[in-house]
């Protein structure tokens, strides 16, 4: 186990996976169960209609994913970690904009940790939110 300040390497591995790198997030901090993750806007990341169009909700999943994720591999607990389930509330569109999601592990016990994800554009309006629950070791 790595001391919590220590996980930089384990953060930086994240974005660096190749699914990560494709929509382009980058992880802007975590630590102690906490962690922000910016998806710049991209047109390869919208539904079908141009640039106006929204930005695709699969890729607003990902972006909560990958946020929880990071919270969880910010505790210095955590060696393993595989998502149980996602579950996404859109509320609002995403166009032209980046987006930040903000995810705080809520609960952790010996195999499970559950973590609450904010999706906001950079005017600060709510997306979507989400909850994941990670098996984690």
């Amino acid at each position: 186990m790595m001391p919590d300040k220590d996980r930089s390497g384990v953060i930086q591995l994240l974005e660096r996976a190749p699914f990560a790198a494709m929509l382009g997030l980058k992880i802007e901090s975590a630590t102690d169960g906490s962690a922000t993750v910016r998806m710049p806007f991209d047109l390869r990341i919208l539904n079908d209609g141009g640039p106006k169009a929204p930005i695709h909700g699969g890729a607003i999943s990902a972006l909560a994913d990958v946020a929880a994720c990071a919270a969880v591999w910010s505790l210095a607990a955590t060696t393993r970690s595989a998502t149980i389930s996602l579950t996404v509330n859109y509320t609002g569109f995403a166009v032209n904009s980046d987006l930040i999601a903000r995810a705080r592990v809520k609960r952790t016990g010996k195999r499970i940790a559950s973590v609450s994800v904010e999706v906001t554009d950079a005017s600060d309006a709510l997306i979507a939110d989400a909850l994941v629950t990670y098996k984690i070791a």
